[in-house]
């Protein structure tokens, strides 16, 4: 977007001149050109609620004035900014990663212990029509009494159909001691 562009924006709701004042100000802070609309938009609103009086200006002239609530504003912004920079830079250190996304020290290595093509389902299948009424109360957060009165047996069964699960899916290479 052309300068004249983005001040014309602003044409009707203030002064040109507070405009062409705003965006002199964000150019000679050096703010990336991107950031032009959106920093115009936070001094637009600065200056609609911008209001000179003579009285309490200690001399000063209205664009004196202007001119210096909208370098508080952008220095405001500004340290904002680095604070969010640097805490992001902190929060990556903390991961192992450079702020170039390359790794300090070896890449991190995920181990995972279930294999990935694993199918819960096919596993539960495999298993006798009373272990896999089983295997659904446990998954559904049945404790092994419940499930033992759902089924109408003893809890004594219950729990050797679990050993029985249990067995099943170790062989065929679930962990099944964070379970139990």
């Amino acid at each position: 977007m052309k300068n004249e562009d983005l001040v014309s924006k602003y044409d009707g709701a203030f002064e040109a001149w507070k405009a062409r004042m705003a965006l002199a100000r964000i150019k000679a802070m050096r703010f990336p050109r991107n950031d032009w609309p959106d920093l115009m938009q936070e001094l637009a609103i600065l200056i609609i609620q911008f209001e000179y009086d003579p009285d309490h200006g200690g001399g000063a002239k209205e664009e004196t004035a202007l001119f210096a609530a909208m370098n508080r504003h952008l220095l405001f912004l500004m340290r904002g900014r680095c604070r969010d920079r640097k805490g992001f830079e902190r929060y990556l250190r903390s991961l192992g990663i450079r702020e170039d996304g390359s790794y300090i020290g070896a890449e991190p290595c995920f181990q995972i212990d279930i294999p990935l093509g694993m199918d819960v389902r096919g596993a539960i299948q495999g298993l006798r029509p009373f272990d896999q009424a089983v295997a659904k109360g446990l998954a559904s957060g049945m404790n092994r009494s419940a499930i033992a009165r759902k089924l109408n047996c003893d809890w004594k069964t219950v729990n050797k159909a679990v050993r029985r699960i249990a067995g099943h899916f170790e062989d065929m290479g679930i962990d099944t001691e964070a379970s139990q």
